[in-house]
């Protein structure tokens, strides 16, 4: 028997640890809870951490540069490379949802510097103030990577500050520029949605319809922006989808959002009888995003009847594929757009940052989105970035096939587990034990030598039926406690609680839709599928006798 356990200290990630890597140790629940709840204690301890979540490594010593440079030693910085990121700052700082996090405008300011032949934007604050402004790095995901700020920084002795007169006057950008990674990556991500298509008929997408972006976010942030520029109207946000993308959608929502948590048929039902209602009042629905399946819930809406709505209604569909992945499904007829994180399955090794948009020739939008989405992209993906993922993804075939098995295998065991005396567990979420199962099987690859057994990607929930086996389990279970998805080993978070309970009202609207604080999200590895069974059942003995020592004092 073999259990696994975490080879890293608290703080730092697992081997081979690089100043790249995004996962990391922070086990325990409360440990969990306090990065929820505002504490900045654990911080000063982290080494390694996802880069949307604070500037890492090279990316804070660049920022400490900086201030150095200007002379304002003390302050926090968080570098950007485009100037739309002050005025977001601005705004999103001042927002009532920040609560108590909230700051007033004049708590930040800019500074411009050049660089290593890169024009950088230097948000600037007391650090006293991080929780309030972080978001504003978190959410965009457009904050300057680690490799490329390791880049600019052989470049510090030659810095210059570029003075300018005021908000209305910003310093032009220079972007970053382009290499024969990025047009090696856009051929792979079109080689894969070419790859095994359910009808060849339906996918003519070119190289050129793929835009590359520094994050996952970053897809989401510049085209919803953009959508909502070229089609203002309501948004629509199917299921439950990342918190990051369903935060960020409520603050960028100028003509509201509405949001249908249940894709079962008769969830769709109620879309489209809300879709009649708009129309007949001449109300406007710019776009409707989904994920397949939803994070973390795992549900799978129909998204050929989504289509078919969209094109009777003439609103945009975005899919968002990150959790299935290219090599799974088929799903780009069924979308007008499709954005994916290239950091987590198609990356697979945790050290690097990306994101894509696919624009569908297809589209009813195709036409007008093309102009739009070219006159808008600016590179912001450095070319070392840009390298790693492409180097990265040569295997994720490969590695698709061993996360769909060992996800599975995990899935199974646990929902087994529901059966038997003194269980824990309530209930298992993942896209092979849900009802939406047949409408993920209708957008799924066939299969092909290279991957025989397309499956349902690596993230599954297990919900367990008290808050103390939960937590006994999570303080036990010898997976990496740490947000992400799709790396080479297997993670386990307490992702309800940490990001959707701080809120009592966001809290109790997220239980009706299955999303509850006893349920703890698993992103499968790649590591043997006998020793994740093992590492379970270690972890299911301390969530049992936590049950019991409930039931002993009733």
């Amino acid at each position: 028997m073999v259990v696994l356990r975490p080879q890293s200290e608290f703080g730092h990630a697992p081997p081979p640890q690089t100043p790249n890597s995004i996962i990391t140790n922070i086990p325990t629940w409360d440990v969990a809870k306090a990065f929820r709840d505002g504490d900045p204690s654990p911080l000063s301890r982290i080494v390694h951490l996802y880069p949307r979540f604070l500037p890492m490594q090279f990316a804070a010593q660049l920022g400490q540069a900086i201030t150095k440079h200007l002379g304002v030693q003390g302050k926090a910085a968080l570098i950007y490379l485009n100037p739309d990121m002050w005025p977001h700052t601005r705004r999103h700082i001042a927002l009532e949802s920040r609560g108590p996090h909230r700051m007033d405008v004049d708590n930040v300011s800019l500074r411009v510097v050049d660089v290593a032949g890169h024009r950088v934007y230097a948000v600037l604050y007391d650090p006293k103030h991080t929780f309030g402004v972080i978001l504003s790095w978190s959410s965009p995901g457009l904050g300057i990577s680690i490799r490329g700020s390791e880049e600019l920084l052989r470049g510090v002795d030659g810095m210059k500050e570029v003075v300018f007169e005021g908000d209305n006057d910003l310093p032009p950008p220079t972007w970053t520029p382009e290499s024969s990674a990025h047009q090696g990556l856009r051929k792979r991500i079109n080689e894969l949605l070419h790859r095994s298509p359910i009808d060849a008929d339906k996918v003519k997408c070119t190289p050129d319809d793929v835009f590359l972006y520094p994050t996952g976010m970053a897809a989401i942030y510049h085209t919803t922006n953009l959508l909502m520029d070229h089609r203002p109207g309501t948004i629509v946000v199917l299921g439950v989808v990342f918190h990051n993308t369903h935060h960020h959608l409520i603050e960028e929502c100028p003509y509201g959002l509405k949001h249908f948590g249940l894709v079962d048929d008769e969830g769709i039902d109620c879309f489209e009888n809300w879709l009649a209602t708009e129309k007949q009042a001449v109300r406007p629905v710019s776009y409707a995003f989904v994920e397949i399946p939803g994070n973390p819930n795992l549900d799978t809406p129909d998204l050929v009847r989504l289509k078919s709505l969209s094109e009777q209604y003439g609103f945009v569909v975005v899919v968002d594929d990150t959790v299935s992945g290219f090599a799974n499904v088929d799903v780009l007829a069924q979308s007008d757009i499709l954005v994916t994180s290239l950091t987590k399955s198609f990356s697979g090794q945790a050290n690097v940052m990306g994101g894509s948009v696919v624009l569908n020739p297809l589209s009813p939008h195709y036409a007008a989105l093309v102009p739009l989405v070219k006159s808008k992209h600016h590179n912001e993906l450095f070319a070392s970035d840009a390298a790693v993922l492409l180097a990265n993804s040569h295997d994720f075939l490969q590695r698709t096939r061993i996360l769909n098995r060992n996800a599975a295998a995990i899935a199974a065991f646990l929902h087994d587990v529901r059966s038997l005396p003194d269980s824990p567990i309530a209930k298992v979420q993942y896209p092979t034990l849900l009802p939406t199962k047949p409408k993920y099987d209708a957008v799924m690859r066939p299969c092909t030598p290279e991957l025989p057994d397309p499956g349902y990607g690596c993230l599954l929930t297990v919900e367990f039926d008290c808050l103390e086996a939960t937590v006994a389990f999570y303080d036990r279970c010898g997976f990496y406690p740490s947000p992400h998805l799709g790396g080479y080993v297997t993670l386990v978070f307490a992702y309800n609680m940490a990001v959707f309970s701080k809120r009592p009202e966001e809290r109790d609207h997220m239980r009706e839709l299955g999303v509850k604080e006893e349920g703890l999200r698993i992103s499968a590895g790649l590591e043997s599928e006998e020793d994740l069974i093992d590492t379970l059942r270690d972890a299911l003995d301390a969530a049992i006798q936590a049950k019991k020592d409930i039931a002993s004092k009733e």
